[in-house]
């Protein structure tokens, strides 16, 4: 009956990340018909700068916001066009700037002149409006942005002025005419892309582990339902392979008396505890940027203790004088653990994710030839797993 419930509690767990599939689903679609239009959209906004033919843009632009909803790009166009064109300006920017626009730009300006501005773009993409950093409409942008602030054809409102010296990438003088300072690069005030690809995908993690392990098979099995520990240094979440190292440990609190055969005698021990070290490899089928789905291999040099040990004395003499040596030897049940999982974790924030793990495991106890009595090799395991 145990081992009944122990299993509807690892289906019901293992279901919970898929709950939000569809919601996730839904949203992932949009991102993907948002980039794909946007992508259309860029190669005709260039030439339309190009040429000022602004009767062009407004439907463009509209087409833009049908998919993605309006945004900060979006805005931008038409507040420069309204510059260009000399209409009013007052309502646009005052609602560019009440939508906290000005940091979003910032943030796409301090990240164009990053070395990997091409990787941080490439798993950012939603923060950056699915416009590539370092596009040919932003060069364009802050030129026109540029020639309107030296033009003296052009009487630029205190408000306006401002909003140009934004688009042109003369932040310091724009924080400085808006009544503040800029964000000093590298300061803990830098506008960062909010995705997880920023936060965690870039980054090594420690992924820390605790759940259970049962048995799978036997009627009177060695090793019962055990509660597990373990501790992994963790690759990077944006390569397609992860890879963890690190070590595992089972707290044998309900196992049976086995024997074992030390030297010539048969003794009865009972171990309290098993260590695994080792790693896994897993390759991620689902990665959404919020939830994150793989299954995985790994191998583990497992040691069961015995609560058996030596002590050896002897002496050592360097030829001036004798040493007394003593050394204490323990004994272990030696096994390879093998294991196949799947893994789903969910981001939380920062460099944090929340996961369950699922997993089978072969442990052949057996393989030690000391261990005299038969224990079963099949084994379950649910693991909730959190990743700094």
């Amino acid at each position: 009956m145990a081992k009944f419930l122990t299993f509807l509690l690892f289906i019901q767990l293992s279901s919970l990340p898929m709950h939000s599939y569809g919601e996730e689903h839904h949203i992932s679609r949009r991102w993907q018909d948002c980039e794909q239009v946007t992508k259309v959209a860029l190669d005709k906004l260039v030439d339309i700068f190009h040429k000022n033919d602004f009767e062009r843009l407004e439907p463009v632009l509209n087409t833009i916001q049908s998919t993605c909803g309006e945004n900060e790009f979006t805005q931008r166009l038409r507040i420069l066009r309204f510059l260009i064109e000399k209409k009013t300006t007052g309502n646009i920017i005052a609602d560019y700037l009440a939508k906290n626009y000005q940091e979003v730009l910032v943030m796409r300006w301090d990240y164009s002149i990053e070395e990997k501005f091409a990787q941080i773009y490439q798993n950012n993409k939603a923060d950056f409006d699915f416009v590539p950093l370092r596009h040919p409409i932003d060069s364009l942008i802050k030129l026109k942005a540029l020639a309107l602030l030296n033009s003296q054809s052009y009487n630029l409102t205190e408000q306006e002025e401002k909003i140009a010296l934004l688009f042109s990438d003369h932040i310091e003088e724009f924080y400085q005419a808006h009544g503040g300072s800029a964000p000093q690069s590298g300061s803990k005030n830098k506008p960062e892309p909010t995705s997880d690809s920023y936060y965690g995908k870039y980054r090594h993690g420690v992924s820390v582990y605790a759940g259970a392990e049962f048995p799978l098979t036997g009627s009177d099995p060695v090793f019962k339902t055990s509660p597990t520990l373990g501790v992994f240094f963790s690759s990077r979440l944006s390569n397609p392979f992860l890879f963890e190292a690190g070590v595992k440990v089972r707290i044998n609190s309900n196992d049976r008396e086995v024997e074992y055969r030390l030297y010539d005698e048969v003794e009865v021990i009972r171990s309290m505890a098993s260590l695994g070290i080792g790693g896994t490899i897993g390759y991620k089928i689902f990665d959404n940027d919020k939830v994150i789905v793989a299954p995985k291999a790994g191998l583990f040099w497992e040691m069961a203790t015995t609560g058996l040990s030596e002590v050896n004395e002897g002496y050592y003499d360097d030829g001036y004088d004798y040493y007394e040596t003593r050394s204490v030897r323990h004994f272990y049940i030696n096994t390879m653990r093998s294991s196949l999982a799947l893994s789903a974790m969910r981001h939380l924030a920062g460099k944090t994710y929340i996961g369950l793990e699922a997993a089978y495991h072969f442990v052949p106890y057996n393989w030690d030839s000391n261990l005299l009595t038969s224990a079963q090799p099949n084994y379950g395991s649910l693991q909730l797993f959190f990743r700094f």
